[in-house]
């Protein structure tokens, strides 16, 4: 079993199964699908590149603070709670941690579902922004 001492000096205990491992890289390959798809967007949107350099961390950075990486939902104030449950980032967490901290995975299914629906819609709004462009 590999062991990363760091991570056993903070009390934090990795999961080496390798389906589960494989199982986070698809998330994680999912994930980043919908938030280059966001890049895409922006990029369709502005001018320059500094605008969407700008623009692009204005809208990250949110999101990452809204998501659960940082902060349990149940602790958040009740408007950031809200953020948080429609914040793919949320689900990317939860879903990456199940599998290679904690091993839980009853909410995986919700996990992905959730990341799925969200990877439509970016695409969706992605294609039609950058399809006005090329036009």
């Amino acid at each position: 079993m590999i062991i990363f001492p760091v991570a056993i000096l903070l009390g934090v205990r990795f999961m080496p199964n390798p389906a589960y491992i494989i199982a986070a890289f698809i998330v994680l390959f999912l994930v980043s699908g919908g938030f280059a798809a966001i890049s895409i967007f922006v990029a369709s949107l502005m001018k320059t590149r500094e605008r969407f350099m700008g623009l692009g961390q204005a809208l990250i950075m949110p999101l990452f603070f809204a998501s659960n990486a940082l902060y349990p939902i149940e602790l958040m104030p009740p408007a950031l709670q809200y953020v948080a449950l429609v914040n793919p980032l949320t689900y990317a967490v939860d879903a990456v941690r199940g599998l290679l901290i904690s091993g839980d995975l009853s909410n995986l299914a919700v996990d992905v579902a959730a990341i799925l629906v969200f990877d439509v819609l970016i695409f969706a709004v992605a294609s039609v922004s950058f399809k006005k462009i090329i036009e």
